[in-house]
């Protein structure tokens, strides 16, 4: 098959010239905050604003609490699942690899690869959707 390419220049030093033209110009965030002053005032806002925060943070140390043991108790249950699912699998092949050590190597290397895959797997999912 013959391809052609027609298309030509996608951006050209005129084009971005002519679309930079055309976006609008801002001059940054221009936000002022009310001043409450070094009075009674400040003072008592000052202390409700730490009141609110105190308690925004002990919420958000309970749900990171929650999630950090959940993930340590989901790789455990993994691993442990991986090691007896495998030690299972050697225990059942040690017969037919009894005196053959390359044989034994073999079965330990296939099966590892197996259990460990789609941990790996999940992980590379993971780092390809973010």
């Amino acid at each position: 098959m013959k391809l052609k390419d027609n298309v030509g220049n996608i951006l050209n030093k005129e084009r971005i010239k002519k679309y930079s033209d055309k976006v609008p110009v801002t001059n940054g965030f221009d936000f002022d905050p009310p001043a409450v002053g070094d009075g009674i005032g400040g003072a008592i806002l000052s202390v409700v604003v730490w009141f609110i925060f105190s308690i925004l943070l002990v919420f958000l140390s309970y749900f990171l609490g929650l999630f950090f043991w959940s993930s340590i108790l989901f790789l455990a249950a993994m691993l442990y699942w991986i090691f007896f699912r495998a030690l299972r699998h050697v225990f059942k092949n040690s017969g037919k690899c009894k005196g053959d050590i390359v044989k034994s190597f073999g079965f330990g290397f296939l099966y590892s690869f197996l259990y460990i895959l789609w941990i790996y797997g999940i992980i590379f999912l993971i780092n390809y959707i973010n």
